[in-house]
């Protein structure tokens, strides 16, 4: 134990009983306890990534092979819903707020939990009760394809949109409902760094 936590290594591996592995917020990762704040966060998003790992590495352990590393990602979209069909957004040092910001974490959220679906899952599982798992990652497919055309659409704008256009869409009025345009405007932002940088600089003043 450390400050209360599930002390783990690299693999997420029980530092104490070799045979115990931990994920999510109650563990704290040896190889980060020399740091002045808390990494990884508590945050949802650490747990659901450590899950595979964990899995995997459960199953190298029983059959004695090398155990997969955890590295945790450095930047995560946080997201606090208010209570008001409104909430508050964090990534890359600044903040966003507002009804679209709420319905992008709800967008988010429901998506995650329908891979919890059985009729997701598996294939045929309301008429078998189980059925073999879906290759491909071929969920949700006819929702995608109803969908693309419009994501393609507004993916496609936000990649030749300007800074401060971007930046005004991140900073607009709380009543605002449509958050497709911030999504991706959030998703460019993680692989465009003048981007990200201008962008930062104009939210942050």
């Amino acid at each position: 134990m450390s400050k209360g936590y599930f002390r783990v290594n690299k693999y997420l591996q029980s530092t104490s009983h070799p045979n115990v592995f931990g994920g999510g917020d109650c563990i704290t990762i040896d190889e980060y306890e020399h740091l002045d704040h808390p990494f990884p966060p508590k945050a949802g998003v650490y747990a659901v990534r450590e899950g595979p790992v964990i899995a995997n590495n459960i199953m190298h352990y029983l059959k004695e092979e090398e155990l997969e590393t955890y590295t945790p990602q450095t930047e995560f979209l946080a997201l606090l819903m208010t209570g008001d069909l409104k909430a508050v957004g964090t990534k890359f040092g600044f903040s966003f707020t507002g009804k679209w910001v709420w319905n992008m974490k709800d967008y988010i959220d429901v998506g995650f939990m329908k891979l919890f679906d059985p009729n997701n899952l598996f294939n045929d599982y309301a008429n078998k009760g189980t059925a073999e798992p879906l290759e491909h990652n071929a969920l949700f497919e006819e929702e995608l394809k109803s969908a693309g055309d419009e994501r393609a659409r507004v993916k496609e704008a936000v990649m030749t949109m300007s800074v401060a256009d971007a930046a005004a869409l991140l900073q607009i009025d709380e009543d605002h409902e449509e958050f497709l345009e911030q999504f991706m405007i959030l998703e460019r932002m993680k692989n465009d760094t003048e981007f990200r940088e201008g962008i930062i600089a104009i939210c942050k003043n």
